[in-house]
């Protein structure tokens, strides 16, 4: 059982002089990034960008450290025009495979010099933390097989542009994946990897089975760039150890330095992951483990639009995931690690995040896990 966690500790300390019950996370402003990235996959499908960024109210200024802020709404609403504006390719599978940290150089540093994938997979949460707290990225693993699997944020999944977002994010896993492990793919059998859809199969689905050249599965039971365990801990030939630990000592201070907005949420996150036994609590233990009070607490994170319920469910709902994949431990482990009264309320719970029940997802995740990587 692996858990995303980083050597960056986010606090709370920003007080908070007012808030409303209405805030919402997807209207909060955050830094405009990866704009080469979006001018390079527009060209790509056949359509200026600055457009489809003038159609959704998104004016940028260079001459800002930031490149200007934008709202997440309305980079979706930027996203829904390049998906309907691209002529020649697919806009989220080309932005993800085009995508460039642009404004954190020193995160692509760290994953090209990355001993093992395991090691780069580290990068996630502060990946997260630096650009999309609406994210969730979990590593799963069973016996052969590992997966990245991606969730969102309960308020960013309930709009019509959420599978774009995950389908840039695999799309852009893959990339970086690919270039990492260089010829040592080679020391693998074809298919190399696979790709897990939860969303109905689209009308476009052959443009995706192209782009991935792997298996890809849509009406999964979750979003996921699947690949052999043996890969995470092989040594890539890339690694420069120096190089990699001042990477990582420039990303905490660039963390530790920019007070994300989002800093609350981001400190509960990683409670829930580094202290798994606050899964079975509430915002008072919560609070307490990160030295303020609970009124303090829920006041920064409804300013910054998350709930605390939800962040809460997401965790849970990503350990679940991550015991349900070993067969070993049973459902009645799961339930009280959790801190749920009995199976029956967990069953209850995972079929309300994710549609089906957990022995459901056990056999169809451990399933796939034996055949997914060998569809012709």
């Amino acid at each position: 059982m692996i858990l995303l966690t980083s050597n960056v500790q986010f606090k709370s300390t920003v007080e908070i002089a007012s808030w409303s019950s209405e805030s919402s996370s997807l209207s909060a402003t955050i830094p405009m990034f990866g704009v080469p990235s979006w001018v390079r996959a527009a060209a790509r499908c056949g359509f200026p960008v600055e457009a489809a960024f003038l159609e959704a109210g998104i004016e940028l200024d260079v001459n800002k450290p930031s490149g200007g802020m934008v709202t997440a709404d309305a980079l979706l609403r930027a996203l829904n025009v390049c998906v309907r504006s691209s002529t020649t390719h697919y806009f989220p599978l080309a932005l993800g495979e085009a995508y460039v940290f642009d404004r954190f150089p020193q995160v692509e540093s760290f994953l090209a010099t990355s001993p093992t994938m395991r090691e780069a997979i580290e990068a996630l949460p502060w990946i997260r933390a630096m650009q999309l707290p609406w994210l969730w990225v979990n590593l799963e693993e069973t016996d052969s097989e590992a997966a990245i699997v991606v969730t969102l944020d309960p308020e960013l999944a309930r709009r019509a542009e959420a599978p774009y977002v995950i389908e840039i994010v695999l799309a852009a896993c893959r990339k970086f994946a690919k270039a990492m492990l260089g010829r040592s793919l080679s020391l693998f059998p074809q298919p190399q990897h696979a790709v897990q859809f939860q969303r109905p199969r689209p009308d476009n689905a052959a443009m995706f089975q192209d782009f991935f050249l792997c298996h890809v599965q849509f009406g999964a039971p979750r979003n996921a760039l699947v690949f052999p365990k043996a890969m995470l801990d092989m040594a890539l030939q890339g690694a420069l150890p120096s190089v990699h630990g001042q990477a990582r000592q420039a990303i905490v201070r660039e963390l530790e330095a920019s007070k994300p907005h989002f800093a609350s949420t981001e400190a509960v996150r990683q409670a829930f992951e580094g202290q798994p036994e606050l899964l079975k609590g509430g915002l008072d233990e919560v609070a307490e483990s990160l030295g303020i009070h609970a009124r303090t607490l829920q006041r920064r994170l409804q300013a910054e639009g998350f709930k605390f319920a939800d962040l809460q469910a997401q965790a849970k709902y990503a350990r679940a995931r991550q015991m349900l994949s070993k067969k070993a431990i049973s459902m009645e482990s799961i339930s009280v690690e959790l801190g749920f009264s009995d199976r029956r309320a967990f069953t209850y719970a995972f079929k309300r995040w994710s549609g089906i029940s957990p022995s459901t997802y056990r056999t169809r995740v451990l399933q796939s896990s034996v055949t997914v990587l060998r569809q012709p």
